[in-house]
């Protein structure tokens, strides 16, 4: 599907849309410091945390695409 990169100061993030869910991960270049999170597409519409994140890192555009995304994968 799609995915996008972006650094903010050491930390490394990229968000994955799947078929039924965003899957979100961010790691500071070693193993140990690797994280991720698996949220269907409702959920991110619900959770504004979540947007935040993505406007503050991956900026407006990314954030429209996904908010679209997701209201199409909801229905």
């Amino acid at each position: 599907m799609k995915i996008w990169h972006a650094t903010v100061g050491d930390t490394y993030y990229s968000i994955e849309l799947t078929v039924d869910r965003i899957v979100f991960s961010k790691h500071n270049g070693t193993r140990e410091s690797y994280g991720g999170n698996n949220m269907p597409y409702p959920r991110f519409l619900r959770r504004e945390k979540w947007q935040r994140h993505v406007l503050e890192v991956f900026g407006p555009d990314v954030l429209q695409c996904l908010l679209e995304t997701a209201r199409a994968r909801s229905r």
